[in-house]
């Protein structure tokens, strides 16, 4: 039989198919599909991470089976997404998201494996909210403040510290400053003022209790 000459061999490696592995995650109905293992684990430590903010913070459990997936692209501007109604998630792999992150972004200063688990806790965040009350047609705000919350209270407390540097700790963030326009406009300043508005608040998880039962609306009604 004729011997493989190097640059053959390379070329059969190169179109040789790449298989993905799924995972379960010890204690909760979450697997995950990675390329790599390592990508798995970091959500899966995720996932328990976000299991004890959770039940720390008034927010539901998530009981359904949920998939979530790693892979190597999104659309543009996006880490992350939770596909309402289907329980699944995709996540930009760790190296796709550092190369999209910027920065100057308030999580600039975070490791490849910090800011991908605490994406995934935001994201599983809006799985744990999917049936949450809305009088609305969307309550984009509400869910995306408990996300951006649960986000940042995943961080070890230096980089809490990071994430807000340079802001003033001192001026009171109001509910006006929670809005559509900021979210869409400024991501990460709509993060920071939602974290600096949620712990400023003298009972912080009670009052996310209370946005998750609809007590409180941080959403108004639009008109288009």
């Amino acid at each position: 039989m004729r011997a493989l000459t190097f640059q053959t061999a390379t070329l059969m490696l190169l179109s040789w198919p790449v298989h993905s592995e799924t995972l379960s995650c010890a204690g909760s109905k979450v697997t995950v599909t990675a390329l790599r293992a390592h990508d798995a684990r970091l959500a899966c430590d995720a996932a328990a991470h976000a299991k004890t903010l959770f039940e720390s913070c008034n927010i539901p459990a998530i009981t359904r089976p949920l998939r979530i997936s790693v892979v190597e692209d999104l659309k543009p501007n996006c880490f992350g997404q939770y596909h309402c109604g289907e329980d699944r998630i995709e996540l930009l792999a760790p190296p796709a998201m550092q190369a999209r992150l910027s920065p100057d972004s308030a999580y600039g200063e975070l490791s490849n494996d910090a800011f991908f688990k605490s994406i995934a806790v935001h994201e599983l965040t809006h799985s744990a909210l999917d049936d949450m009350p809305c009088p609305f047609k969307a309550c984009l705000v509400a869910h995306e403040y408990i996300a951006y919350v649960m986000q940042a209270m995943s961080l070890s407390p230096e980089a809490q510290r990071q994430f807000v540097k340079g802001v003033d700790l001192e001026r009171k963030v109001s509910r006006d400053e929670l809005n559509p326009f900021i979210y869409f406009m400024a991501p990460d300043l709509f993060a920071r003022k939602a974290w600096l508005h949620f712990s400023q608040r003298d009972d912080p998880c009670g009052f996310v209790g209370q946005i998750v039962d609809g007590a409180v609306l941080l959403d108004y009604e639009r008109f288009e």
